[in-house]
């Protein structure tokens, strides 16, 4: 097993879920403006206490489909500001996807694209990651924006490469090596 924590950025702390975050998590993954970037339809209760459960305790990080999600708080709170999901996408050749996602009462305030960038160096520093890389739907250009202020580059466009809410959507895919992040 591998840990990520303790991990702290400038303002933010990640920390392990509890289940003080199941109501402010379902406020915002229960939501269909949150969903259309989302990848699937919006959560229902059940869902999300299953998740934060899920992810309480230790995790394994060995196999693909492996991951970590981490509640983001700031430093002087345990409000749930956010999520970060690091997920073990491909073991052998050290590919760790990551996403994110930031409550409605925290957005404008720098704090995805901060927790974004911790979270990339922890996945080359502490769980040896080579390449750490982002799937958006092309829609989502709020996070593309992140992408692209964090260091990582536009790689791809998939055209039309899923349907969702009715349609066929683009997906980009950013991504980010290790040989090009320098660290402290």
């Amino acid at each position: 097993m591998k840990n990520v924590l303790p991990l702290r950025s400038q303002r933010l702390t990640f920390r392990r879920l509890t289940e003080a975050d199941i109501e402010p998590m379902y406020s915002y993954q229960s939501r269909e403006d949150y969903a259309v970037h989302a990848w699937r339809g919006p959560r229902d209760m059940d869902d999300v206490i299953g998740m934060v459960k899920d992810h309480m305790g230790e995790r394994r990080w060995a196999e693909d489909g492996d991951q970590f999600r981490f509640a983001v708080s700031p430093h002087d709170s345990d409000e749930l500001a956010g999520e970060i999901v690091l997920t073990l996408a491909d073991a052998e050749a050290s590919q760790v996807e990551i996403g994110w996602a930031l409550h409605p009462d925290h957005t404008g305030k720098g704090y995805a694209a901060e927790a974004a960038y911790a979270a990339v160096d922890a996945a080359f520093q502490k769980l040896g990651a080579h390449r750490v890389f982002a799937r958006l739907d092309s829609l989502n250009v709020a996070s593309a924006k992140v992408c692209e202020h964090i260091g990582m580059r536009h790689e791809a466009t998939l055209r039309e490469s899923h349907f969702q809410l009715g349609e066929w959507r683009d997906e980009l895919i950013y991504g980010v090596l290790v040989s090009e992040r320098e660290f402290d």
